[in-house]
């Protein structure tokens, strides 16, 4: 879900950078400075980050190869994230999209090692030599680490298309990749605090393998989540006609309504002239106070429009629903650019423990 500053575009795929990506810029130019210079290790860590980018397009390329577009890239303080704008079509494709990340790492790894011995061999020094030998060094560790087969990791993504292969199922198959992926944060956690308690190594170690594992439980609830709604619609789930208000409207009146006629969740708020601003969760509202509710305007608990999840009746709802913020659990409907339903977060819940 994270977005941040769009920086760039890179052949129709807009690039967004986190404000947590200057973290990563920090800690190389902090790490190559104190050796070559603050200069020289800002340019490093500018140069790193670019490597990440150029994974990340390995990932958009080649899912566009095989007709899957990618809506946005966004780096951040822990890599990127190549956002798909949709899922793979047939386990090849997912195989190959998953695969890319990695060849390309691997591929800037020997051009970054291969360049520096060959300039070494050539009596050529310099800290441009080093930092060469040190970005394809990285690249190349990178890559041997992103192909760890468990997921969130692209080689978990490798196996979990090689199971899909095999038996037939895509979330069957995430969700064995997931599983491996718990096992190995859980492995590379235990490793890494042992080697740190016995002073080798750092405490980043341990706190990846948390990371890895945390990660890789999510996703197997999420692939759980997804094998109960496979072959669902988003129109399925949608309670259509959404009740509407002014912004100005006090939380208490509108709770006090909403109690009289029914809700779905949300009240979707809009302009003099009936133009969509955006909407309030009913359970936003309810955590109001209720001596405030009377003094409290919905206008000021309203989610703008535009950072709404958005769909369509006919589409599928398991894609529909990766779009969906965990700070924003709400999923709207729309056609021809006009709101007319929302997916209410119960009634997923309910689908997904009954079935």
């Amino acid at each position: 879900m994270l977005r941040g500053t769009r920086i760039l575009t890179i052949r129709g795929i807009p690039v967004h950078a986190h404000w947590s990506s200057a973290v990563i810029i920090a800690l190389v130019g902090f790490n190559i400075g104190g050796v070559a210079g603050p200069l020289v290790g800002f340019l490093a860590g500018l140069l790193f980050l670019g490597s990440v980018l150029m994974h990340e397009l390995a990932h958009a390329f080649t899912a566009r190869r095989f007709g899957v577009s990618t809506e946005r890239i966004t780096l951040w303080g822990l890599g990127g994230i190549a956002a798909l704008g949709a899922e793979a079509p047939t386990p090849k494709a997912e195989g190959w999209i998953a695969a890319a990340g990695p060849l390309m790492s691997a591929a800037l790894g020997g051009v970054g090692m291969g360049g520096a011995s060959l300039l070494h061999l050539l009596d050529v020094r310099g800290v441009a030599v080093g930092v060469l030998f040190w970005l394809g060094l990285t690249n190349a560790v990178l890559a041997a680490f992103n192909l760890l087969p468990g997921a969130p990791l692209d080689g978990g993504r490798i196996v979990g298309a090689w199971r899909w292969s095999r038996h037939g199922d895509r979330y069957r198959a995430r969700g064995e990749a997931a599983q491996l992926g718990v096992v190995l944060g859980a492995a590379v956690a235990g490793a890494g605090a042992f080697l740190a308690f016995r002073g080798i190594g750092s405490l980043m170690v341990p706190l990846t393998g948390v990371f890895l594992a945390v990660n890789a439980a999510t996703q197997r609830q999420a692939a759980l989540a997804c094998r109960r709604l496979a072959g669902m619609s988003v129109g399925d789930l949608t309670w259509f006609g959404i009740a509407g208000a002014q912004p100005q409207t006090d939380v208490a009146t509108m709770l006090w309504e909403r109690s009289r006629i029914g809700s779905a969740g949300v009240v979707a708020l809009t302009d003099p002239d009936g133009n969509l601003m955006g909407i309030v969760t009913e359970s936003r509202m309810e955590r109001v106070p209720e001596d405030q509710r009377g003094t409290t305007s919905l206008g000021s608990l309203m989610v703008p429009a535009g950072n709404l999840a958005r769909s369509r009746p006919d589409e599928s709802l398991v894609y529909a629903l990766a779009r969906v913020s965990p700070l924003m659990p709400v999923l709207t409907v729309w056609t021809d650019n006009r709101l007319v339903g929302v997916v209410p977060t119960e009634w997923l819940r309910t689908r997904i423990a009954t079935h």
